[in-house]
Order: C-alpha cells, then sequence, then structure tokens
C-alpha cells in the first residue's frame, strides 16, 4: 500500500512539474534580424507545396510588408517541447528570413508547433500567419 502511495504521489509531482513549464515568448527562440529586408519562404498543404516572399529584395524604409509577420511571430507564445508524432492533414510553414533558415510553424488545426534549429515548441496561442495574399 506505501509503495501504490508513494507511486501516486511522484507521478502527481512529475506530472505537476511538466504542466507548470512558463510559455516562452517567441522572441526568445528566434529574432528577426534589424532590418528585415525579405522574408521568403514555402507552404506545404495535402501534399501540395507553394512558394511566398513578402518584402523586396532591396531595402526599402518604407516597405513595412515584413512588419505583419513579425508581429504574428512575435506575438507566439510557446512551450518547449518533444517533438510531436507525425499527422496527416497538418499545413507547414518554412520561413527564411533575408536569405537564412528561419524556422517552420506547423499548424494542426487546433494545435501548432513552431521549430528552430531543431527544438520543437508547443504553440499555446496558434493562428495563422500572415501570408495569404503572398502564397503563389
Amino acid at each position: 500500500m506505501k509503495k501504490l502511495l508513494i507511486l501516486i504521489v511522484v507521478l502527481a509531482w512529475v506530472w505537476g512539474m511538466t504542466g507548470c513549464q512558463k510559455a516562452i515568448d517567441a522572441s526568445a527562440v528566434y529574432g528577426f534580424p534589424e532590418p528585415t529586408v525579405q522574408i521568403t519562404g514555402l507552404f506545404h498543404s495535402q501534399g501540395i507545396e507553394s512558394n511566398f516572399t513578402i518584402g523586396s529584395e532591396e531595402y526599402d524604409p518604407d516597405d513595412l510588408s515584413v512588419m505583419p509577420v513579425i508581429e504574428w511571430f512575435y506575438g507566439l507564445e510557446l512551450r518547449e517541447c518533444e517533438e510531436p508524432e507525425p499527422v496527416e492533414g497538418n499545413e507547414s510553414y518554412t520561413f527564411i528570413v533575408d536569405g537564412q533558415p528561419a524556422f517552420t510553424y506547423d499548424s494542426r488545426g487546433s494545435e501548432a508547433f513552431v521549430v528552430v534549429d531543431g527544438s520543437w515548441y508547443e504553440v499555446e496561442n496558434p493562428s495563422n500567419p500572415p501570408i495569404e495574399d503572398a502564397i503563389n
């Protein structure tokens, strides 16, 4: 009986510790360069891959087209997690910022994940990135 009680207490403690992880600001896992001139990438959905481009190749201080993506990303609340099981039907956005790989946003409907340098983060407030008009 004591062993069962100890096991329950240990499991409750482990469960409590994993559930108490604090949310991480997205800016702590990836920082956009200043100035961010162009964001490109790939959108994957249902076996179809599309390219997107936001911003121009040359720096233009009046071109603020990348700001909605930057604000969207910095507004995400993340929790570090293990890589989830693959699923069918997800949508994936791979972002390349000023020619450098940045992060991937994996949307699975009611849940989403951000991948930065091989580390996975669960998104506490999932929303699709504001790139609808840029997808080719």
